[in-house]
């Protein structure tokens, strides 16, 4: 797939200054307020669209390697083939960047999304594409800083045997609906959903763990998504000694637990202050948080540092 030069993002005479952002989409670099798939395309006609959501650092994209193999694993699982290679979607996502680098430098950081779908017909290729998002960064660190409230829902996640819960998909209304319940609780809590014994699973947007007695607890495995986060969150936990395991988490351990830890893309590493409108511990950030988030930003400093290395050596 080679990429076309882009249309001309300037704006003409009337249109707004804003900055225009670039996408790619079917082999095409475009604005990305003209990325369109048809209505026939079956990402729209029934929600089988693979996603990859990615997230910088430093302006550098953070755990690149493991996003790609996630996605790799995701568009396998769903049948969605005639993709390029991982080194030219590397490729890609780079110079996505590079042609957003104004608004890279506005905003400070960037989100990335990059889908697929099957297409519009077997004989057509899959649709792929990628875009640009922007992060409410202050709203981030405000999370960071004062923890999120939960609310343990009663919607289920999909059974594994209709697909496996490793995979990244936009078939998102279970998510939606625990959301809507959380919020009729607390306006800004995330829907926690249960699995069918009704252990917790995860939310719309993170992970979810709990720390008791200084040790950190996960939903096992293959019940939640593969998390990129939380895979560095546990190398950081090892890093600095913090005992981790994974075990069925019922809703009265994340009550009784002295922390609640959450994960995900575009939050890094953050934690819950109320669960079902109870505090956990005093609703503030704890120790076991904070020393993962302390690690955490040491280890982003170090890559930035290291990535600034090696752009003056180039």
């Amino acid at each position: 797939m080679t990429p076309t030069t882009p249309k001309s993002t300037t704006p003409k005479s009337g249109e707004s200054t804003d900055l225009i952002t670039i996408g790619f989409l079917g082999g095409e670099w475009v604005p990305q307020n003209q990325m369109v798939i048809s209505v026939d395309d079956g990402g729209f006609r029934q929600g089988v669209t693979a996603v990859e959501r990615l997230r910088t650092y430093g302006q550098a994209i953070f755990e690149l390697e493991p996003h790609l193999d996630r996605w790799q694993h995701s568009t396998s699982q769903m049948g969605i083939d005639g993709l390029p290679r991982l080194a030219d979607i590397d490729a890609l996502l780079w110079e996505l960047l590079s042609r957003n680098q104004q608004t890279l430098d506005l905003e400070g950081e960037l989100g990335i999304t990059l889908f697929a779908t099957p297409g519009t017909a077997q004989a057509e290729p899959a649709t792929f594409g990628m875009h640009i998002n922007r992060l409410d960064l202050n709203h981030i660190q405000r999370r960071q800083e004062l923890g999120q409230a939960l609310v343990v829902t009663d919607i289920q996640q999909p059974s594994p045997q209709c697909w496996p819960r490793t995979i990244k998909a936009r078939s998102r209304l279970h998510y939606h609906l625990a959301d809507q319940v959380a919020r009729q609780i607390a306006p800004s809590a995330s829907g926690v959903l249960i699995d069918n014994d009704g252990t917790i699973t995860e939310t719309s947007i993170s992970n979810i763990a709990i720390v008791k007695a200084e040790k950190i607890l996960s939903p096992p495995r293959d019940r939640v998504l593969r998390g990129i986060t939380q895979a560095f969150v546990e190398q950081i936990a090892r890093e600095i000694q913090i005992d981790w395991a994974t075990s069925q988490i019922t809703t009265t351990d994340m009550l009784e637990a002295d922390e609640v830890l959450l994960m995900g893309t575009d939050g890094g590493l953050w934690f819950a202050n109320s669960v079902n409108e109870n505090a956990i511990g005093k609703g503030d950030a704890r120790p076991t948080y904070q020393a993962l988030q302390q690690q955490f930003q040491s280890k982003l400093d170090a890559m930035h540092n290291s990535n600034n290395s090696d752009s003056q050596t180039c």
